[in-house]
């Protein structure tokens, strides 16, 4: 499988959370995409991917275990990123993520209940997941290797990877949003 088949089976079996009728247990790649007719201010207009991850041990416990769980956001980058770019929209409040004031913690920041629940609603109404599945049980380090590659290519918005960041035009106004959250939450301990 090259990475090229890799997105082509990411757009074209992208769709809304809930039409997604079996999610897959096996480990693999997937990308959000903003729907048609959504837009993530300068992040993101409709059709174009926001984010692409790998779930090294199950798709479905990765998507619905963190991204798509109200109270996931202190375990899903993507929910901490789209949380500092909507904030204000949404009316969020970051905490640390286990109410500890540790540098990881804070750093993990999570928002309110209320803010959490509007997050996994605007999630919901604006994203849509698609998935490849790593049907061969290729190694962890190859499924890294694919990841990166899936990325260099489609330029995703909201990447903020360590191997990646570079490709991101965005990346550094992002990390200044994301740090305002951090920010919020080390204080709540002053």
């Amino acid at each position: 499988m090259n990475v090229a088949e890799i997105v082509n089976v990411l757009m074209t079996n992208a769709k809304p959370f809930n039409e997604h009728l079996d999610f897959p247990t096996c480990p693999g790649i997937y990308s959000f995409i903003l729907k048609k007719n959504s837009n993530l201010k300068e992040f993101g207009a409709s059709d174009q991917v926001l984010y692409v991850g790998i779930a090294k041990d199950s798709l479905k416990k990765r998507d619905l275990g963190n991204h798509f769980n109200n109270m996931g956001t202190g375990r899903s980058t993507l929910r901490r990123s789209l949380g500092a770019i909507l904030k204000k929209d949404l009316g969020l409040t970051a905490f640390s993520r286990n109410g500890k004031n540790s540098k990881r913690e804070i750093i993990n920041y999570t928002f309110d209940v209320n803010g959490e629940v509007a997050l996994t609603k605007w999630i919901l109404q604006n994203l849509n997941i698609g998935y490849w599945k790593d049907e061969q049980s290729f190694p962890y380090s190859k499924l890294r290797e694919l990841e990166e590659e899936v990325i260099k290519l489609l330029r995703p918005t909201l990447d903020l990877d360590a191997r990646t960041k570079k490709y991101n035009i965005l990346g550094v106004k992002l990390d200044e949003l994301r740090l305002i959250c951090r920010l919020e939450a080390e204080n709540a301990f002053k």
